[in-house]
């Protein structure tokens, strides 16, 4: 079942449009993160967690290469 959705931000919080599936594991999205940040050149960001129930953000964790 999936209960999160991700989202890769930038320092000053803008979205960067990787495509981070949904999911309910957030290992599995930080690793696909820094697989795209690294395809793209990204050496730092923040991965915004968020529920699917009610659509507030649950953690934000800092990634950096």
């Amino acid at each position: 079942m999936k209960r999160y959705w991700f989202e890769l931000l930038t320092e000053s919080y803008d979205d960067l449009g990787a495509m981070i599936p949904d999911g309910s594991s957030k290992t599995t999205a930080v690793n696909r993160a820094k697989r795209w940040m690294k395809q793209h050149g990204i050496s730092c960001a923040i991965l915004a967690m968020n529920s699917m129930m009610t659509g507030n953000i649950l953690d934000m964790i800092q990634i950096e290469l």
